[in-house]
């Protein structure tokens, strides 16, 4: 089965076991919440933070945080290229900079590739950090399944005691996929995960990559949708010059996970909530000052 017909499964899956007047849902909560908190001053990690220094919000209940730590874990890195015809004429760059990445991550980390074409297609599956593989990128024009290849990502759960960080790169006008918006922004908030996009789109390729047609075309409104499904994860969306340089998707990969590789990791089991429904969760840090703080927006509990 490939990939987009895999999302479609999932998707219509999802919707046709949801009770009518419930929202989809394929995850249950457990009793430990964890939760991943950027915390800088500009480009600066702010350490050396303890659990007394941090305040949490379940639902606007505090809560009491258990454990606060940055780990030195596993980690399960998918990223995604969108190879749409906007991107077309990089695909050299592509290819060195996934190369460039598969080495900056640590002999316990696991990495995959995902790209769009007809389908959404993992190039590279599941391979441990060093690993030199051939990387086949083949552009493709007027399809850009963002929203299925988001939604793959996002269902991936990683083995205990690894977490899992998506990065994607693309300009976030999708065309022809199957996942709704509404569905993608409830699976981010169901997901562990932490995901950032990164604005990308370069010089196109041949014509031909730019000739054919798509539908459904998004809505109005579709590239702010995938920012704030990745807002509710944790992460966020990073600009990028239009005419980027050479090895620029290394560069952005790398700023990202040095930040996650220094975020902190709360947990604590929900105290004075309701068990049903969206849980918003507010995180502070009095201590930090104006220090910019980024974590999970919520959860949802079954």
């Amino acid at each position: 089965m490939t990939a987009r017909a895999l999302a479609a499964v999932i998707a219509v899956t999802l919707l046709s076991a949801a009770p009518a007047a419930q929202q989809p849902r394929f995850r249950a909560v457990t009793a430990v919440v964890t939760v991943s908190v950027s915390v800088k001053r500009g480009n600066t990690a702010v350490a050396n933070l303890r659990a007394s220094d941090f305040t949490l919000t379940d639902s606007g209940v505090p809560q009491a945080i258990e454990a606060v730590s940055i780990e030195s874990v596993p980690i399960d890195v998918t990223l995604f290229l969108d190879t749409s015809g906007s991107t077309a004429g990089k695909l050299d760059e592509m290819r060195h900079d996934v190369q460039s990445i598969l080495q900056l991550l640590r002999s316990e980390d696991r990495f995959r590739l995902l790209t769009i074409g007809d389908t959404v297609n993992e190039v590279v599956p599941w391979v441990a950090a060093g690993t030199k593989v051939p990387v086949a990128i083949e552009p493709v024009g007027g399809i850009s399944l963002i929203r299925d290849a988001l939604m793959l990502a996002l269902v991936h759960r990683p083995q205990p005691g690894r977490r899992h960080l998506i990065v994607g790169m693309t300009d976030r006008q999708d065309c022809g996929s199957v996942v709704s918006s509404a569905l993608l922004h409830e699976i981010a908030g169901r997901s562990e995960a932490v995901m950032h996009l990164v604005d990308y789109s370069g010089s196109g390729g041949d014509a031909r990559y730019r000739v054919r047609g798509c539908s459904p075309q998004a809505a109005p409104g579709g590239e702010e949708v995938l920012a704030g499904a990745a807002e509710r994860t944790g992460g966020e969306l990073h600009g990028q010059s239009r005419f980027f340089r050479a090895s620029s998707i290394a560069r952005a990969f790398r700023t990202i996970f040095d930040d996650f590789r220094q975020s902190y990791v709360l947990r604590y089991s929900p105290e004075g909530v309701t068990s049903g429904g969206w849980h918003p969760i507010v995180v502070r840090v009095p201590a930090a000052g104006n220090a910019a703080i980024r974590a999970r927006q919520g959860y949802y509990a079954n």
